[in-house]
């Protein structure tokens, strides 16, 4: 049984598939405990539903899968959007980040990365452009997923084409950047994140 007072987030101190919840709770201002570890010991491993990471641990309840532990978060603190049907817009576009992008860049064929892209970010920066907004009327985690891969990408360098996501190719996918950037929590924890490779 857990005695802490605020939820925790355990992940590698690399950005990863962990940076989705860590950006989300800074952005949220919810108080959470921080827990990098270097390895998986098996003390841990025992603890995990599917001996992987990110973890994120609410009082007596435990979650894994990075996606979903956004999903959990975002739905507790009224961020998945005002309608059920904006809630799968929601995670339409967090299930084509996860399902799509990511895996494409992490084993890139160029061409192939170029299309899956454009496709993509062509089609959220036409959504933007549109609407100001991902889903609905209002800032939702599709935004801020869609902000965190771009920048995630742009972060990996070459090895994941990160110079097909420039600031003028998508221009307000690069505002979105700048406004949850200029969140104080966000901004406090960008200032405070360690220098790592992934």
């Amino acid at each position: 049984m857990s005695t802490s007072s605020v939820p925790s987030l355990t992940y590698f101190e690399g950005r990863g598939l962990g940076q989705f919840s860590r950006v989300l709770l800074n952005y949220l201002g919810i108080p959470f405990e921080n827990i990098t570890v270097t390895e998986i010991s098996d003390a841990l491993r025992a603890t995990l539903p599917y001996g992987q990471l990110p973890i994120y641990r609410d009082g007596d309840f435990a979650i894994s899968q990075s996606s979903t532990i956004a999903r959990y978060i975002a739905k507790k603190h009224n961020f998945m959007g005002k309608t059920l049907e904006e809630e799968f817009l929601v995670d339409q576009i967090v299930t084509a980040i996860h399902s799509d992008i990511f895996p494409a860049f992490n084993n890139p064929v160029p061409e192939k990365l170029q299309k899956i892209y454009e496709k993509y970010f062509g089609s959220f920066e036409k959504k933007l452009q549109e609407t100001g907004f991902l889903v609905g009327s209002s800032v939702t985690l599709a935004d801020l997923y869609v902000y965190v891969g771009f920048d995630y990408i742009r972060f990996r360098g070459e090895a994941a084409l990160a110079s097909e996501l420039s600031d003028e190719k998508y221009p307000k996918i690069a505002e979105l950047k700048k406004f949850f950037e200029s969140n104080e929590g966000v901004a406090k924890y960008i200032k405070e994140r360690p220098e790592t490779k992934f």
